[in-house]
């Protein structure tokens, strides 16, 4: 994306500015809503891609991490399309693998508030 064009973070309602184009639509978002768009495969699995999105961003420093996703996302479409025995157990490992990278990455938000509320 060229430094001309940035990604709106902006609500024109509020006039906030938030970090990210994601925490935008957040706000903007009922609080009983969720976005989260996705794409039908023609096994009729979904591929969410607002989750999926958001899960690269969180990452951005860690391009190890994007890259094996994105190869896992890539693998898994290949797949459904052609419709591979196993696209089920491929599935399965993405959501189970990002749950636990999620799962990660929130208790360490929790231990670094615990530690910062500690003093340490």
């Amino acid at each position: 994306m060229s430094e001309d064009h940035l990604p709106e973070r902006y609500c024109h309602d509020c006039k906030q500015e938030f970090d990210d184009s994601f925490e935008l639509v957040d706000h903007l978002l009922e609080d009983d809503e969720e976005f989260d768009p996705y794409y039908v495969l023609p096994n009729g699995y979904k591929l969410m891609m607002g989750s999926f999105l958001r899960y690269i961003h969180g990452y951005a420093d860690e391009p190890e991490k994007i890259r094996n996703l994105a190869q896992s996302a890539y693998i898994t479409l290949f797949a459904a399309e052609f419709e591979y025995d196993g696209v089920g157990e491929l599935v399965e490992d993405m959501v189970v693998s990002q749950a636990m990278s999620g799962l990660d990455s929130e208790l360490e938000k929790l231990l670094r508030t615990n530690e910062e509320d500690s003093g340490e």
